[in-house]
């Protein structure tokens, strides 16, 4: 009886480490999905236009009131606001990047990251604020999450001729070696 539990349990195991293969439909679905989502990021740019960036202030001004993490508010208030040009130049100018990486699928899992961290400063600051759907910003990293996860830049992007030569060239040179996960 022990031995039938073992060679199942032993089955199961080997089971569990078969690696899944998406097939080329569903990466280029994926990637079709990523240049949508970099659509997104792009079409948000619009209303918060430099050099005064000021349809962004009054969000600001919420996430100070309407924040979920403590001691935040402080940081907006005493930091953010103060410097509200500066920062807003910053972050136009990284969701520009997210933008473009995931539309053109170059260095698609950095643009990736540099989404999810955009999107978790939304969900601090604003995920339970009046008139905010909370889902949306969790949905945004969920989806930043999977475009890092998954090198999806490789179909239908840059990343799909920039990836193999930076991993040629990986085994020499370590900045290579980074600039190749991240393609």
């Amino acid at each position: 009886m022990n031995s039938r539990l073992s060679a199942a349990a032993s089955r199961a195991s080997d089971a569990t480490t078969v690696p899944v293969t998406l097939s080329e439909p569903s990466l280029t679905g994926l990637a079709l999905i990523r240049i949508f989502v970099g659509f997104l990021w792009f079409q948000q740019l619009s209303w918060k236009m430099p050099p005064t960036f000021q349809g962004a202030h009054i969000y600001l001004v919420k996430e100070a009131m309407y924040t979920i993490l403590p001691g935040y508010s402080y940081i907006v208030q005493h930091v953010f606001l103060p410097n509200f040009i500066p920062l807003l130049a910053t972050v136009w100018a990284a969701e520009l990047i997210v933008a473009l990486s995931l539309i053109f699928g170059i260095f698609t899992r950095f643009g990736a990251l540099l989404s999810v961290l955009l999107a978790v400063q939304l969900y601090i600051g604003l995920a339970f604020a009046p008139g905010e759907w909370y889902w949306t910003y969790g949905m945004l990293i969920l989806l930043g999450l999977i475009m890092a996860a998954i090198p999806t830049g490789r179909r239908l992007g840059f990343d799909q001729f920039l990836a193999p030569r930076l991993q040629a060239v990986a085994n020499r040179s370590r900045i290579a070696r980074v600039l190749s996960w991240l393609a």
